[in-house]
């Protein structure tokens, strides 16, 4: 496992083997070469429906792999059924497939992952019984995995990991996903042998879509920054990662994005992703928890929770631990001396709260369809369980009450400072100044 430690004796150690990285418009002309280097002859395209018939994405993938192209197989879907997996591999076995190109979200990618461990095993079918008895999806030690190759059409930072998501289900008909347990999958050898990261194919994605994954992509590199498990390594690629998306995202919502603009987007993402994922030690934590708590029921993107809550998960970061407030505040140009401990989390907040809102995402949990405050506590409750709360920033280890709190916290609490502004707003972000008899400042919290 990989290790940080800021005390006396300071030391850390990181083992990280990321696949190949290419970016660069039209990259993925040249997934041909990426095959022929790798004595693979056979590619299965692993996809949803979606971008499985948006030609904008499949014919330029395809011309890409050329004679290395056997097929497509366009069954994805953001649950990640396990049985979907399940029919991937067969088809893999059937086939005589040596190679997976997962293309789109991350949920494709998760699914090329299960696909890959099922496949290394002799009988796909008993090892996908075998993940039902014990929640994760074996890879097995005599098998090699079938080799993935990723190109990502959205900004979620998923696919440099080693690790996936699945819901444990071999026959999801008729029952809801809220009932279907998650398991995982893990294995240093699930790591993408290449990835590539053309702009022409993220200017595919919808914008909704587009802009909720860059969401959970900043926030990556934000969790990185205070992981009990970040290294040197990981500062650096997450402190460019946050300064290139910062720069980068405001062109994500444009119709027309600025070409320079996307690719410090993309870059950005990258990097924020770049150490995430080792062997062993997943870097993301209290934020990700947060929005898996809407992962089953709710129909919402992750990245447009993470747009949600992570202003509010932040505030309860710094209430408890100092959750490297001065480093993150001079990475988003807004430190200083003059404002102490509490000024310099309110500055933190109030940065990551403008990135949601140039993303277009909304700020009140209101936002999610079938929420009510009724639900909270069972939400609270799955947050709890999640098993990245483990490894949250140091010191921070909370309750359900604790969350439950944050969910539903009373948003008049906080004083933020707005450099625009010659007012100090308690807990409300200016939207228009109206005169009436008594000026009035007409707002809106970011509230749950």
């Amino acid at each position: 496992m990989d290790s940080a430690s800021d005390g006396p004796e300071r030391e850390f150690a990181f083992d990280y083997d990321p696949g190949e990285l290419r970016g660069g418009r039209g990259c993925v002309a040249d997934l041909d070469g990426i095959f022929e280097a790798r004595e693979s002859t056979d590619a299965l395209v692993v996809t949803g429906s979606n971008v499985g018939a948006n030609p904008d994405v499949m014919d330029p993938v395809a011309a890409g792999l050329g004679d290395y192209l056997a097929g497509v197989f366009d069954e994805t879907t953001p649950q990640k059924y396990l049985a979907t997996g399940l029919a991937g591999a067969r088809r893999v076995r059937q086939e005589d497939i040596d190679a997976l190109v997962a293309v789109g979200s991350g949920s494709s990618l998760d699914v090329a992952k299960v696909i890959s461990a099922l496949t290394s095993h002799d009988d796909v079918d008993a090892a996908a019984d075998r993940a039902i008895e014990t929640g994760e999806v074996p890879v097995a030690s005599d098998g090699d995995p079938t080799p993935i190759v990723a190109v990502p059409t959205t900004l979620a930072g998923a696919d440099l990991s080693v690790i996936a998501g699945v819901s444990l289900s071999l026959d999801p008909d008729g029952t809801p996903d809220h009932e279907i347990p998650s398991g995982s999958v893990g294995d240093r050898r699930l790591m993408p042998t290449a990835l590539c990261y053309d702009p022409a194919l993220f200017e595919t994605t919808p914008k909704g879509v587009l802009c909720a994954s860059a969401m959970n992509g900043f926030d990556k590199a934000v969790e990185c920054l205070y992981s009990p498990y970040r290294t040197p390594v990981t500062d650096g690629t997450a402190m460019r990662a946050l300064s290139l998306m910062q720069s980068g995202f405001e062109t994500l919502p444009a119709e027309s994005m600025d070409e320079e603009k996307l690719y410090d987007a993309v870059s950005g993402v990258v990097l924020a992703q770049y150490g995430i994922s080792t062997p062993g030690t997943y870097r993301a934590s209290i934020i990700h928890a947060f929005g898996h708590g809407f992962s089953h029921g709710y129909g919402i993107h992750q990245g447009t929770a993470h747009g949600i809550l992570a202003p509010h998960v932040l505030e309860y970061v710094f209430d408890e631990v100092d959750g490297r407030r001065s480093l993150l505040a001079d990475v988003f140009g807004v430190g200083g001396d003059d404002v102490g401990d509490n000024g310099l989390a309110n500055r933190v907040v109030d940065a990551v709260s403008a990135v949601s809102d140039d993303l277009g995402l909304p700020s009140r949990l209101r936002a999610v369809d079938g929420l009510s405050r009724k639900s909270l506590p069972d939400v609270a409750a799955e947050i709890r369980d999640d098993s990245l709360l483990a490894v949250a920033p140091e010191g921070v280890d909370p309750t359900t009450a604790n969350i439950e709190a944050v969910l539903d916290a009373d948003p008049s609490t906080r004083i933020h400072t707005y450099p625009n502004l010659k007012l100090k707003i308690p807990g409300i972000r200016p939207v228009f100044v109206i005169a009436t008899q008594n000026p009035v400042q007409i707002c809106r919290s970011r509230g749950r």
